[in-house]
């Protein structure tokens, strides 16, 4: 958990001491219970040297106080961090940018920075603290309330985490994840892209297909047969032969 020390920061800044030593490999395997065995195989192989810690972190949206300070303001992660479950750390960034050009294009007296500055502070709370408040949530959900779902087909989930996560799984897929992401992708600065969005996506859609048809095609002829085996197998033939 984050702020445990349990291992060297893997952002730097820290170094690595005995007491920070003490059984990593085996506190991640307990975290990983359950799991296959090629997840264990994995973290059975690996030194406790290269164990590191990364802690993320976000803060409380700065509802009160603007980003600006004079002709100085703050964007992106430097102000409004968030949980990285949703992906939107760098697209708030680059969102952050496009409107502060805007707000900065029509300026033409350093006397007026400050209060464009604010002005883009203005333009960009509500939609940055959502997104924030969104990715806290999907963070906090997929650590302390889900699991791996309850199947009738396995035993892998098998607590009441599994069975809420059986139980939300509708919910989640079709009325939760259309609102959340038509939110975060609904967001049109330059103005709305018309039948772009479609066009793109029948022209990516009919290039994979046909793709996809010319690899299975392929595999029939037996052109591409020569796949490997994974490494995981690999590696354990040669410890055998090393035996």
């Amino acid at each position: 958990p984050p702020g445990t020390k349990r291992a060297p920061s893997g952002w730097g800044g820290s170094t690595r001491t005995e007491a920070e030593e003490d059984d990593l490999v085996g506190y991640i395997k307990s975290l990983h219970e359950g799991w296959t065995d090629e997840v264990h195989y994995v973290l059975d192989n690996t030194p406790e040297s290269s164990v590191e810690q990364r802690d993320l972190y976000d803060r409380v949206p700065e509802l009160l106080r603007s980003w600006s300070d004079g002709s100085v303001t703050l964007i992106g992660d430097a102000v409004h961090p968030m949980m990285p479950n949703l992906g939107q750390g760098g697209c708030q960034a680059i969102e952050d940018a496009y409107v502060l050009t805007e707000v900065l294009k029509g300026v033409n007296d350093t006397a007026a920075v400050p209060e464009a500055l604010s002005s883009f502070y203005r333009k960009r709370i509500v939609r940055t603290t959502i997104i924030q408040f969104l990715s806290r949530l999907a963070s906090d959900l997929i650590i302390n309330a889900f699991d791996t779902p309850w199947s009738p087909h396995d035993q892998k989930g098998t607590n009441w985490k599994s069975y809420l996560t059986f139980a939300w799984k509708p919910l989640l897929q079709y009325v939760i994840f259309p609102a959340q992401f038509a939110y975060l992708y609904s967001y049109y600065p330059s103005g709305s892209m018309g039948d772009l969005p479609a066009e793109l996506d029948a022209k990516w859609k009919k290039k994979h297909f046909e793709d996809s048809e010319r690899a299975f095609a392929s595999a029939g002829t037996g052109k591409n047969t020569d796949i490997g085996e994974s490494f995981l197998n690999a590696a354990v033939k040669k410890e055998e032969v090393a035996a």
